[in-house]
């Protein structure tokens, strides 16, 4: 890995020491600049869950990625600066109180003087790693979360939310080879959502942009961008105008 390149990616300039500002600052930039892109499942593109293909993908052709890619990526990043790094399974919150699939999601453990949640690879979710071990609710910006022992594990949520976001998770380690078959069934079997729906999501300073196929969710500076997309020239010119991204530059 080039850490040179990957920082400058993400637009970070900043202290290198594995410390609790640090890996703030590390996340936060890696979202504000590296989108939730889960476009390749969509046109059918294979998706590779480990480090040194979404290194090629993210840092040397300047894409996002889905969990598997981004957060396994960072968990590379963070260990060449001197983090402790630990991939874990998670299964996010599913509607009627369900959980989806075991390996569902991948998220990091990072073990300082305090144990850290940190995940860039969850679109619509914390700006700043959330602490473990903390019994209270943090403030991320204007947003709410907790982190709390649910079921045996812990439950990472959003508060106040209209429906449960967020996922559970255990702090078993885990490796790459764990997530490489549910990666595999969400970026090839046909009724998973990211290939039906190629959601993309973006965060800004002022708030986060969520394009579909079929609807824009989201807001910046307090404006809600809500509305619904009919056809491709529509959802094109969405990822374009709202996100950056140009649709034709990216299909093989």
């Amino acid at each position: 890995m080039d850490v040179d390149r990957y920082l400058s990616r993400i637009g970070y300039a900043g202290d290198l020491e594995p410390n609790e500002h640090t890996l703030a600052a590390l996340q936060r930039a890696h979202l504000l600049t590296v989108p939730f892109d889960a476009l390749d499942c969509h046109f059918g593109v294979p998706v590779s869950p480990w480090p040194a293909d979404s290194y090629v993908k993210v840092v040397e052709h300047g894409r996002g990625g889905f969990c598997y890619e981004l957060n396994g990526l960072f968990a590379w990043l963070l260990r060449e600066l001197g983090f402790r790094v630990t991939l874990l399974a998670a299964r996010p919150f599913a509607d009627a109180g369900r959980l989806a699939p075991p390996f569902a999601h991948l998220a990091l453990l990072v073990e300082l003087e305090r144990r850290w949640l940190t995940d860039v690879g969850f679109g619509y979710f914390s700006l700043a790693p959330l602490d473990i071990d903390a019994p209270d609710e943090q403030v991320s910006g204007d947003r709410r979360f907790r982190v709390a022992p649910e079921a045996g594990a812990f439950a990472a949520e959003e508060l106040g939310m209209i429906r449960r976001w967020g996922y559970r998770f255990d702090l078993e380690p885990r490796r790459t080879e764990d997530f490489v078959e549910q990666c595999g069934v969400y970026s090839t079997d046909r009724t998973s959502d990211f290939m039906l729906r190629a959601p993309v999501s973006q965060a800004f300073e002022d708030g986060w942009i969520t394009v579909t196929r079929d609807a824009v969710i989201g807001g910046r500076a307090g404006v809600r961008s809500d509305r619904p997309l009919s056809g491709h020239d529509e959802w094109c010119a969405a990822l374009r105008e709202l996100i950056g991204i140009r649709l034709s530059a990216l299909r093989p």
